[in-house]
């Protein structure tokens, strides 16, 4: 019967030591060196205190907007405006000008051409133009 016992233990001994080897294959097979310093604890910070929502009673704390402060800000609205329609207005006559300004400088091309292409004409063919040739249907 001490056979059996014996060898009952030694079979729960080496299903203990498997199952630990089973659990510790992910982790290191050497021990950490220990510290004789022992680690500050973690404390979580505190959190901020949450703004508490105001009541109608501490609203009239701030000022409300000056009479002057409100025409003050339609001033400057109505200043915009302006500046807006004058910036428009002049962005329409520069658009207008470069217009004119493309015409005449493609206007002065078109002379320039026809007036190389007659110099041209004078040196070839003595100034005269020749008829230009048609094919007999």
């Amino acid at each position: 019967m001490e056979k059996t016992r014996t060898h009952f233990a030694v079979i729960a001994m080496v299903a203990s030591m498997s199952l630990l080897a089973a659990c510790s294959k992910g982790e290191d097979t050497t021990a950490p060196a220990a510290s004789t310093e022992t680690p500050a604890p973690m404390t979580a910070p505190e959190p901020a205190p949450a703004p508490t929502p105001s009541s109608p009673s501490s609203s009239s704390d701030v000022p409300a907007p000056s009479q002057s402060a409100t025409d003050s800000g339609k001033t400057v609205e109505q200043s915009a405006k302006d500046a807006a329609n004058a910036i428009s207005d002049k962005a329409g006559e520069l658009k207008d000008a470069t217009v004119e300004k493309a015409g005449q400088a493609g206007d002065a091309i078109k002379e320039g051409a026809a007036k190389a292409d007659q110099a041209i004409q004078d040196k070839l063919g003595n100034g005269q133009t020749s008829k230009p040739v048609t094919p007999n249907n």
